[in-house]
């Protein structure tokens, strides 16, 4: 049975009960509820449900009521649309260079980043992994700084027993398909500095929900996502689609998970990035999901571990580092190869599809200006291939998958 580049953490009847919302109307009630719910699993910051994560981050940006010009620093190896959303809002974003072994933010290269124009600082708990947040705590509160925690992978994650979320003024998180609360899109600001609560309630009440239209039109491709990735369809459909493609080098299956560089005037003028609360039907969707959520991460978090300990053998491999007293969520099983195409070319023969890195090293994008070199993070960026990983995964099937990735190594060397 090939596998597929990841699968959506919803079951089978969570479409069918989305599709009852849509027909008969979400409850009026499942924002509120939704909101509580999450608040109590992100250790007890305020909760605003938002269109998206982006939508969410701007939401706290804006609150902030940082100088114009102002510099944050962000991780230079992160998901870039992250620093274009603070550029197109009249900051400056500044690249710190991340650790080489748990590729999150360096606190050493932080502390040689920051200036008196240093407001605020961004930890992207990346991948699943907490970020160093004691040390970067502790610098921010010596220098002034907010800091804003990145949490679109980290959901359920801890540091020291503390909840990734729970550290900063504010949170950000997202509930796209691919992440391991999806709620058929939206997000939420997790608001830990009460004086921003007011300012950011009142910001939020002005927008009005994602239209209805919109939802349905993004369900609709996560249904067929959904659909085509299930171990009775996608070995007979998209698997041989994604074979051809790679014979005749096509581009049509990975350029849609990797966003372009999106010019920071774009996302200015508003065409991305509004502050918008989330629909009725989305919030309906995370009262659900949170229910399931506890049981998917702690399996997410099991076959994550055994995959690894198979992989750890492979010298070619270097997968990130989970310190002691860390709990990563492991939404992404990413490993660092030396030839990615090569990799996935080699997996994918191998019955295993792979997804390519949409992770960036920032520093060297253009449209941010002249950065410090940023050596580990150029390391990275380019070179992480996410491997298939899903809590619906048996142990068997886990076990065939690092037998597999362990059997394309050798037809690579």
């Amino acid at each position: 049975m090939p596998y597929p580049r990841f699968k959506i953490s919803a079951p089978a009847g969570e479409i069918f009960s989305f599709l009852r919302d849509v027909a008969f109307g979400a409850p009026a009630s499942a924002a509120d509820e939704f909101a509580a719910s999450l608040r109590e699993l992100t250790g007890g910051g305020a909760v605003l449900l938002t269109s998206s994560g982006r939508s969410a981050f701007r939401l706290i940006l804006q609150a902030l009521d940082l100088p114009a010009g102002a510099e944050i620093v962000f991780p230079a190896y992160t998901f870039h649309p992250m620093p274009v959303v603070a550029a197109a809002l009249g900051f400056k974003p500044v690249f710190a260079d991340v650790d080489p072994e748990t590729w999150n933010l360096d606190p050493s290269s932080l502390a040689a980043r920051i200036t008196p124009r240093t407001k605020a600082v961004v930890p992207t708990h990346l991948f699943g992994l907490p970020a160093e947040m004691e040390e970067i705590m502790a610098l921010a509160g010596r220098n002034g700084l907010a800091v804003i925690e990145d949490c679109a992978h980290a959901l359920g994650a801890a540091r020291s027993v503390r909840p990734a979320g729970s550290w900063g003024a504010g949170t950000m998180i997202t509930f796209a398909p691919s992440k391991n609360l999806p709620c058929w899109g939206g997000g939420a600001a997790v608001v830990n500095d009460p004086s921003l609560l007011d300012k950011m309630t009142a910001m939020l009440g002005e927008g009005s929900p994602c239209p209805r239209s919109n939802v349905l039109r993004d369900q609709l491709f996560n249904l067929v996502s959904w659909v085509l990735t299930s171990r009775l369809i996608f070995p007979w459909t998209l698997y041989p689609a994604i074979r051809l493609a790679d014979r005749l080098r096509k581009d049509c299956f990975d350029g849609p998970f990797l966003e372009e560089v999106e010019p920071v005037q774009a996302c200015r003028e508003g065409r991305k990035g509004a502050v918008t609360p989330i629909s009725p039907l989305q919030a309906s969707a995370g009262l659900r999901q949170i229910k399931r959520f506890r049981g998917y991460l702690e399996r997410q978090r099991g076959n994550a571990r055994r995959l690894r300990s198979r992989l750890s053998g492979i010298p070619e491999l270097q997968l990130q580092n989970e310190p002691e007293g860390t709990s990563s969520s492991f939404l992404y099983v990413r490993a660092r190869v030396e030839d990615p195409a090569g990799f996935r070319r080699a997996l994918l023969r191998c019955g295993v599809d792979t997804k390519p890195d949409d992770m960036r090293d920032c520093s060297t994008l253009g449209i941010f200006g002249e950065q410090p070199p940023c050596p580990n993070a150029a390391r990275l960026g380019g070179r992480c291939v996410e491997i298939p990983c899903s809590p619906f995964y048996s142990e068997k099937e886990i076990d065939d998958i690092a037998a597999r990735i362990s059997k394309a190594m050798t037809k690579i060397a």
